[in-house]
């Protein structure tokens, strides 16, 4: 993994037009993910929950992830969220062609190790209740304690539905 780069914009952009069809099963709402690739690389993206005069750029680090030279996908993290020890993972997109190989794994793996060292206790991420896929990804790999829900009624077409989770590192 390497900090992304607006050099990198290009190749992110192919990436996360293949990210967009994931996000196209879920109507809009709040804690969708808003800013560009441009903008997440020059001023970085406010998590939610987050006021905009409360945010620190330099506590948001966005990654490049790469297997032999390619670009496979991208990661994105924000330190200190609503607490000192708390960060949020805003963003883990592995292109499908690289998934079910451990990639994923692997790198959340990495970041807690970094996490711990850095004396963080707490990685939150969000998962829309549609991405059964993610869900049981995320759940496999620690995030097992639901600590909120989003939704604006019952989960009909109309409707969005997603979980706030959360992973203990000690």
């Amino acid at each position: 993994m390497t900090l992304a780069g607006i050099n990198d914009l290009a190749a992110l952009d192919e990436i996360d037009k293949e990210c967009d069809r994931y996000f196209d099963f879920d109507p809009p709402c709040e804690t969708n993910h808003d800013c560009s690739l441009e903008e997440c690389l020059t001023i970085g993206d406010i998590p939610p929950g987050i006021e905009k005069d409360q945010y620190k750029k330099e506590n948001y680090f966005f990654y490049c992830v790469w297997q032999d030279g390619v670009l496979i996908g991208f990661l994105a993290y924000y330190l200190e969220y609503q607490q000192k020890d708390t960060a949020y993972l805003s963003v883990l997109y592995i292109k499908e062609a690289y998934r079910n190989s451990g990639i994923g794994a692997e790198i959340l793996e990495a970041l807690t190790l970094h996490l711990s060292s850095a004396r963080f206790k707490v990685i939150r991420a969000h998962c829309s209740l549609r991405n059964a896929t993610a869900l049981h990804f995320w759940v496999k790999n620690g995030f097992d304690r639901i600590v909120d829900v989003a939704c604006n009624g019952n989960l009909y077409p109309e409707n969005f539905g997603g979980l706030a989770l959360m992973k203990t590192i000690a």
